[in-house]
């Protein structure tokens, strides 16, 4: 069976990756181990990885995989101003290689090691790499949530098209590529809430999932629903979510630049990682902290899908619609009507304000007549006044 090739290119494997932004993420990984080779051996990354595979196959020993992998350890651990780059669609943004997260160097690590797997057939022990690849410790930063002024910040300062989709996601915790998937027949309106089902398809997680609209983005989200088709996207401006997901992002970042002028701890940054800590993650985790604020942390995990909820609320919907309901105040930065625990005291409530404007409208009519009846009066005084004055002079 010669004629069949028992090996695969970098190339090949890439193009058998089906999902996208795992594919893109290879590439991106490639392109710096590509850079690391380039500076420390003036080799590319392809013949490093060839020459790597080649010195396995004759001695199996792992000695000179482990010692270029910590070589590429150290180096994405350093700044490298004089190595740049372009990006972008058309490749015009210019940037410069600088020193990477400790996380970030742990998944180049693991994805080179699959690659000489995959690729190479070269069988390298993941204890022996985790033991011997020194890696340092990334410091924990707390993910940072929006508060409710920052919030009410960023949404003043967006355009109205915008705002509804930041307002969805601030109801709902759904995360970007959820929203933009997103279609009209996901939605149910006729409920006391407006109600979202995320498809297992459309979730990371690929668990289904539900979440509710609150009062206060409603009207706004009923004028988008009565304008889509049946099977329209609601939010997603392009059948490829990560397309969409993309121009999301360039939005956000956007207007986080722009606030930033006059607020400026939408510019902060984690020291760790150098990385914004307002992000549209940090959307999620208003609707997170929020919801664990009305209610309990468990909740607050529930509602954006952390835990394996499907099974409970397919049983307890009610109660699930119940939670976010009492939830509601604490999600809405506009509307901060209190939340009324009945459903009855609020039906009686309405009832007695329908009876007071109906009485109000029954005491209008009658003052309406009063007031015609006394005009009436006054024109048959005068009508007798003039009737006996022309009876006098006679």
């Amino acid at each position: 069976m010669s004629y069949i090739d028992n090996k695969i290119t970098v190339e090949e494997y890439l193009k058998n990756i089906q999902i996208k932004s795992m594919r893109e993420q290879y590439v991106s990984i490639i392109h710096q181990f590509d850079f690391f080779c380039t500076d420390e051996f003036n080799k590319t990354a392809n013949q490093v990885l060839e020459d790597l595979a080649i010195d396995w196959e004759e001695t199996h020993q792992s000695n000179k995989i482990i010692l270029v992998l910590n070589k590429f350890v150290q180096w994405c651990l350093r700044d490298h101003p004089e190595l740049t780059y372009y990006h972008g669609k058309y490749n015009h943004i210019k940037r410069k290689i600088g020193k990477k997260n400790p996380s970030t160097i742990k998944l180049y690590v693991n994805k080179i090691r699959q690659l000489l797997d995959d690729v190479w057939n070269v069988e390298v022990n993941v204890n022996k790499i985790s033991r011997k690849i020194k890696i340092p410790k990334p410091e924990e930063e707390e993910p940072e949530a929006f508060t409710k002024k920052q919030m009410r910040v960023f949404l003043d300062s967006i355009s109205n098209t915008k705002k509804l989709q930041f307002m969805v996601l601030k109801d709902t915790g759904m995360r970007i590529q959820e929203l933009c998937q997103i279609r009209k027949k996901d939605v149910e309106i006729g409920g006391e809430r407006i109600k979202i089902t995320i498809q297992s398809r459309y979730t990371k997680t690929k668990r289904a999932r539900i979440c509710y609209i609150t009062r206060e983005t409603e009207p706004s989200f009923l004028r988008l629903y009565k304008n889509k088709e049946e099977n329209e996207l609601l939010f997603g401006t392009n059948e490829d979510s990560e397309i969409a997901k993309g121009a999301f992002q360039t939005s956000f970042a956007y207007y986080r630049d722009k606030i930033e002028k006059t607020h400026s701890e939408f510019g902060e940054k984690y020291q760790s990682n150098d990385r914004h800590k307002k992000t549209i993650h940090s959307i999620r985790s208003y609707t997170s902290t929020q919801c664990s604020i009305a209610i309990d942390e468990t909740w607050g995990h529930e509602y954006i899908g952390h835990k394996k909820y499907l099974g409970q609320y397919i049983r307890n919907q009610d109660q699930f619609l119940e939670k976010f309901i009492r939830s509601e105040n604490q999600l809405m930065i506009y509307d901060t009507s209190v939340i009324v625990d009945s459903d009855e005291r609020v039906k009686k409530l309405e009832e007695e304000g329908e009876k007071t404007r109906q009485d109000m409208i029954v005491l209008t009519n009658v003052m309406n007549q009063l007031s015609s009846i006394k005009a009436d009066n006054v024109k048959k005084e005068l009508e007798i006044k003039e009737l006996q004055e022309i009876l006098a002079n006679k």
